[in-house]
């Protein structure tokens, strides 16, 4: 996989619903996997869609756009695997839910 550069995050002054954390989420896996139609619950590093290097661009992505930090006991499969799962990380450490 190519090595891509993402774009700067979009500030934003009022607290995203989870859904638009999800629609967000969704598009910036789209864009680095070059995979559209990817479903919330796929199972993305387990399944081989996105590999190590995605990994650490989702991180990097959500800690940016969201304005959030993503602390060593964040860094489970679980919260990474989906577009389901990082969207659930966000919105928790937003304090949303």
């Amino acid at each position: 996989m190519a090595s891509q550069q993402t774009s700067a995050p979009t500030v934003r002054t009022t607290t995203p619903t989870l859904d638009e954390i999800t629609a967000t989420v969704r598009q910036f896996i789209v864009r680095i996997s070059g995979r559209p139609g990817i479903q919330d619950d796929r199972p993305l590093i387990s399944d081989g869609v996105l590999d190590s290097v995605a990994a650490v661009q989702m991180v990097d992505f959500v800690e940016r756009t969201f304005s959030i930090e993503v602390v060593d006991e964040d860094l489970e499969l679980v919260n990474f695997d989906s577009v389901q799962g990082l969207a659930t990380l966000v919105d928790r450490k937003l304090g949303t839910s």
